[in-house]
């Protein structure tokens, strides 16, 4: 009977409980609202992190990353880089020497990126999906990740 009664309050318990939509926790790529690109494959999304030039359409491509969210940069780096922060680093320092190709540039929150994508129009960033549906200045290009 006590067996019943714990699990009957249990359920209760539960279903009282506010419901959090974990599905919707994602990352995604953004570019500016009137950017005319609208498919990225994840190959030039890297090659663009990398420093590496990437046209699409005719505009070249420039990368943003968001340097102060920890969980954000090793989601992308996992997700769609393959690699670790410490390989990518270093990847980046050997192309900047080799080659002299130029680092992505880092800002320090989504409002930074969004203002700098405002600014240059052909760019790309990565931020939270929450972040990115609040700024009518972004479009949604794709998502990269997101949790079950």
């Amino acid at each position: 009977m006590r067996w019943r009664c714990a699990t009957v309050l249990l359920l209760v318990a539960f279903a009282a409980m506010p419901q959090v939509s974990w599905a919707e926790r994602a990352v995604v790529l953004v570019t500016h609202k009137d950017n005319l690109i609208e498919e990225i494959s994840t190959l030039e999304i890297r090659k663009a992190y990398l420093g590496i030039s990437v046209t699409i359409d005719g505009q070249t491509v420039r990368a943003y990353r968001l340097a102060n969210d920890d969980e954000l940069n090793q989601i992308f780096m996992q997700s769609v880089m393959a690699m670790s922060e410490r390989s990518y680093e270093r990847r980046l320092l050997s192309f900047v020497l080799k080659f002299g190709r130029p680092r992505p540039i880092e800002v320090g929150s989504p409002s930074e990126l969004s203002d700098s994508i405002d600014a240059n129009r052909n760019s790309i960033g990565y931020m939270w999906k929450q972040d990115a549906e609040a700024d009518s200045r972004l479009q949604i290009i794709k998502v990269l990740w997101q949790e079950f």
